[in-house]
């Protein structure tokens, strides 16, 4: 279904594959499973040990949310199955989405394992309208790989991320100016692109609800709350995004990731739980990119506002997710204290001249660790339990931010 409203032109898609794990779960089940069945990918499906990867849309609309721990998700959703992740299979089903939109652009902008930006400008001669090939890409992707997307169409980037978001799953929403206006605005504060919690709470107190009502404030009253990301808060209320669709190169000066939380943070398996995701992140787009890192940077940022980063370089540059996360942890750690921690980032700056060769990683625990990383490279190798084990024994709150992209685990 394609939800249109006014006739601009747009040429920017963002295409989201639905509950992506739970989904590739369901087809490779052999007709055991289906987008219907409450399935809930997670720790060891015994013991209801570890959090929740993902889950199907009947599980979702029980309260059960990506990152809570599997023994509430239980309590929320006693009749669900959960079946261990396979992060091989997730990789396969990945790069097969991303060899489907290839076939319309270019210009593709690889945002994680399971969703992507699409610059169209230029292609309609071949293809169509920007509506037309969203509809060709979301009928191709559940024939072909017989999974579900949502498609957002808009004139830039962060319209295009709140289209794919407005209707899900399997859908297509065309966000023109005059759909802003109309159905965007009419949202609440805090489904805009990187508003958290804790701005809500200000925005509210101030009478500030909705997007519109953020759009239609002074934008001198926003930066006096919010400082330099006021402005960009309500340029983004207002529909505006000047941020450009690049191609991802070995040239690259860095990759990072930051996940901002609806509340506190305050033991330090939490704070390991967030680490890890954003590290799951930049690793995944390490390896995709077929390059390694050279440095590790972490930052946080406390409750009251106040930030503190470190960084270190690698002995050797790697792109194991485990390496990178051992690294991390022992470089947030000192920043971890009695203050609360309301943001976590996790950044690694690339290796350009990096060569494959021997690491000097714990000799052959270089290779395994390799292995159990959550996307298959170029050498194929595959993930294993130790990365399973240590996310599922991280106890991450339950409420996480989904209108952070950067922060989410699966969460569509």
């Amino acid at each position: 279904m394609v939800s249109r409203e006014g006739g601009a032109d747009v040429s920017i898609l963002h295409v989201d594959l639905n509950s992506f794990y739970a989904h590739c779960a369901v087809v490779e089940s052999g007709g055991k499973y289906t987008f219907d069945t409450p399935l809930i990918v997670g720790g060891d499906q015994e013991k209801r040990h570890g959090i929740v990867l993902a889950a199907t849309y009947c599980v979702k609309k029980k309260g059960v949310r990506a990152g809570m721990p599997l023994i509430n998700a239980a309590s929320l959703c006693p009749e669900a199955v959960v079946v261990s992740p396979d992060f091989k299979l997730y990789s396969y089903y990945s790069d097969k989405f991303m060899s489907i939109l290839r076939d319309y652009s270019p210009l593709i902008m690889r945002f994680g394992i399971d969703e992507a930006y699409v610059d169209y400008g230029g292609c309609e001669h071949l293809f169509g309208t920007a509506q037309e090939v969203a509809e060709t890409i979301r009928q191709r992707v559940k024939r072909e790989l017989g999974l579900t997307v949502s498609v957002g169409v808009g004139d830039n980037m962060l319209m295009a991320k709140m289209g794919s978001d407005y209707k899900k799953p399997d859908a297509v929403t065309v966000v023109t100016r005059e759909f802003w206006h109309e159905n965007i605005m009419k949202l609440p504060v805090g489904n805009l692109m990187y508003v958290g919690s804790s701005s809500v709470k200000k925005l509210n107190l101030i009478g500030i609800t909705t997007i519109g009502e953020l759009a239609a404030a002074s934008e001198a009253l926003i930066k006096s709350l919010f400082g330099a990301s006021g402005r960009q808060m309500w340029l983004h209320a207002n529909g505006i995004d000047n941020e450009k669709i690049t191609l991802e190169r070995a040239e690259q000066k860095s990759i990072s990731s930051s996940f901002t939380l609806p509340g506190d943070i305050r033991t330090r398996d939490e704070l390991f739980s967030a680490l890890l995701s954003q590290t799951d992140k930049v690793a995944y787009r390490l390896r995709a990119q077929g390059v390694k890192a050279k440095t590790v940077g972490v930052s946080v940022r406390y409750s009251d506002m106040t930030h503190k980063s470190r960084q270190t370089r690698l002995p050797e540059s790697s792109d194991v997710t485990s390496e990178l996360y051992d690294t991390a942890k022992a470089l947030i750690l000192p920043l971890y204290n009695e203050k609360s921690i309301r943001q976590v980032g996790m950044s690694a700056t690339i290796d350009n001249a990096c060569a494959e060769q021997l690491s000097l990683f714990s000799d052959s625990g270089h290779e395994k660790n390799r292995s159990v990383d959550k996307a298959v490279d170029a050498l194929k190798t595959r993930f294993g339990e130790d990365v399973i084990w240590r996310a599922s024994t991280s106890a991450l709150r339950s409420s996480i931010d989904s209108h952070n992209p950067f922060g989410r685990a699966d969460d569509r």
